[in-house]
């Protein structure tokens, strides 16, 4: 196995999403110095032979829409939490590889003190500001489960698997049929009067 020591900070290997630490597929195969589609090979093996109590708990795949050459493609990767992590690197072996796997755990714990300190509403908010002329106009907290985006961007979010819970997405489904229903309505309304 030829594992080169990366130059990678803790941060850059584990992440804090929400109220998890996560790394993911991609950044344990460049770390690992392996090739990404040995690590899937491996997730999908796992995905496979652990129960699904575990892997729907510890492991998530992400599809990204990427232009290869002339063609899109969803490329694959997985995000995973600690416990994700160890399942998946059990199996690599020698001193090299010993090393990297205490350099993650490190990192995973190094980054759930981080998010550990930062619990407190009075240690950290999130806000959404507004600028103008490069001035401040307005400003607002959000909560941990709100986020802005683009309306281009929003069926993007709704496909992601696990981004939205199975009742909301009933909900938007439910306002998404009566919006329809209401645009057909003016449409007919629009032809019998014109």
């Amino acid at each position: 196995m030829n594992l080169q020591q990366p130059k990678n900070t803790a941060a850059q290997l584990v992440f804090i999403n929400g109220l998890q630490t996560i790394t993911s597929s991609l950044i344990v195969a460049d770390y690992f110095a392996k090739r990404h589609c040995d690590v899937l090979r491996k997730l999908d093996q796992i995905l496979i032979e652990a129960p699904s109590e575990f892997t729907s708990t510890h492991f998530c795949v992400n599809l990204q829409n990427q232009q290869v050459g002339n063609n899109q493609r969803d490329l694959r990767n997985y995000q995973m939490t600690k416990d994700g992590f160890m399942f998946l690197v059990m199996g690599f072996t020698g001193a090299k590889a010993a090393e990297l796997k205490i350099n993650f755990i490190n990192a995973f714990n190094e980054a759930q003190a981080r998010l550990s300190r930062t619990q407190s509403p009075f240690e950290r908010q999130r806000m959404l500001f507004t600028w103008e002329g490069g001035k401040i106009v307005s400003s607002q907290p959000i909560d941990d489960d709100q986020f802005v985006t683009r309306r281009d961007k929003l069926v993007n979010y709704i496909r992601e698997p696990r981004f939205l819970s199975l009742e909301q997405l009933i909900e938007i489904s439910e306002a998404a049929n009566q919006q329809i229903a209401c645009i057909a309505r003016i449409g007919r309304e629009q032809a019998r009067l014109g």
